[in-house]
C-alpha cells in the first residue's frame, strides 16, 4: 500500500510542479491502449480477413473519437504492424492539430489539470475499495487461502486496474476534447493570422473526467496567453481541494482556535482538573477562576 501511495503522490507532485506529460500521454498511454486494442481485435495469430474491424472501430471512437471508417486507412489491406503504425500516426496528427489551435502552453496546462482531476477521483475510489477488501479479507481463510497473501495479490490487481483506467480516462478526455470558436462552433484548424483584426481566442470543451460514462457535459475553457483566466475545470478542482482542507481542519482541529472548555457538572476546586494535567482544579485551570 505504501508503494501505491508513493506512486500516486509522486505523479501528483510532478503535475503540480508543472512537469510536461505530452510524451508520456502519446507514447505510453496512447501506444499502450492501441496495442491492447490490436491484441483484442486484430491478434497476431489471426488472419486479416478474420479481424474484428467493427469492434476495433467502435473502441477507437470510444477512446479517441477517431472514426476509422471515415479515414483513408484500409485495415484489411495492411499487416498488423502497419495498421498499428497508421492508426498511431493519425492519432498523433489529431492531437497535434488540437495543440496548434490551443497553443503548446495551454495544451500542457489541460494535460496536467485533466490528469490531476482523474487521478484524484480514482484514488479516492481505490482507497474506499481497499477498506472494503480489508473488511472481508479474513473470509479467505474459509477457502483455504492465506488472507495476507490474498490481500497483497488483490490489492495489487486493484491498483493496476486503477492505473489502467487512469490512462484510459486521461486519453479519452484529451482526445475527445472539442475546440470551440467565439461563435460556439467547433474549430478544426488553427486560425490564420490577421494583422487587421486579431482572432478571438478559441474555447475548449470536453467531457468531465468523472462523468465520462454519463451524459456528456461541456466545460468551457478559455485559451488566452499566460494571463488566461481560470477555466471551469480548474475552478472545480480548486473548490474540491478547498472543501477537503476545510473538512480536514474541522476534523483535526486548528491550533489557532481556543481550547474548548468542558461542559457538564461544576468541577470542585479540590477535584482533578478536567484537562488531565494531574493537578487539582484550583491549581490548574481554576487558578484564576
Amino acid at each position: 500500500m505504501n508503494k501505491q501511495r508513493e506512486a500516486v503522490y509522486g505523479l501528483r507532485r510532478q503535475l503540480l510542479e508543472g512537469v510536461e506529460q505530452r510524451e508520456l500521454i502519446l507514447e505510453d498511454y496512447v501506444g499502450g491502449i492501441l496495442s491492447t486494442l490490436l491484441d483484442e481485435f486484430a491478434g497476431e495469430k489471426v488472419r486479416p480477413d478474420q479481424w474484428n474491424i467493427k469492434g476495433l472501430e467502435d473502441k477507437l471512437v470510444d477512446h479517441f473519437g477517431l472514426n476509422l471508417a471515415g479515414t483513408t486507412i484500409k485495415a484489411q489491406q495492411l499487416s498488423r504492424h502497419e495498421l498499428g503504425e497508421e492508426i498511431f500516426e493519425m492519432l498523433k496528427h489529431h492531437y497535434e492539430a488540437k495543440e496548434k489551435i490551443l497553443g503548446a502552453e495551454q495544451m500542457r496546462y489541460h494535460e496536467r489539470m485533466v490528469m490531476l482531476s482523474v487521478i484524484d477521483g480514482l484514488w479516492k475510489e481505490h482507497l474506499l475499495s481497499m477498506d472494503h477488501l480489508k473488511e472481508g479479507i479474513g473470509l479467505r481463510g474459509y477457502a483455504q487461502q492465506d488472507p495476507l497473501v490474498a490481500y497483497k495479490r488483490e490489492s495489487y490487481d486493484m491498483f493496476e486496474a486503477m492505473m489502467l483506467k487512469f490512462q484510459e480516462d486521461t486519453v479519452r478526455f484529451l482526445f475527445r476534447m472539442q475546440i470551440l470558436g467565439p461563435d460556439g462552433q467547433p474549430v478544426d484548424a488553427a486560425p490564420r493570422p490577421n494583422r487587421a483584426v486579431p482572432p478571438a481566442p478559441p474555447v475548449a470543451s470536453a467531457l468531465r473526467p468523472a462523468t465520462l460514462d454519463a451524459e456528456p457535459r461541456e466545460i468551457g475553457i478559455h485559451t488566452r496567453a499566460a494571463s488566461t483566466t481560470i477555466d471551469a475545470l480548474e475552478k472545480e478542482f480548486h473548490r474540491k481541494k478547498q472543501r477537503e482542507l476545510e473538512a480536514a481542519s474541522r476534523s483535526g482541529g486548528d491550533a489557532s482556535e481556543p481550547a474548548q472548555r468542558r461542559t457538564g457538572e461544576k468541577v470542585g476546586r479540590n477535584d482533578p482538573c478536567p484537562c488531565d494535567s494531574g493537578r487539582k482544579y484550583k491549581q490548574c485551570c481554576g487558578k484564576n477562576g
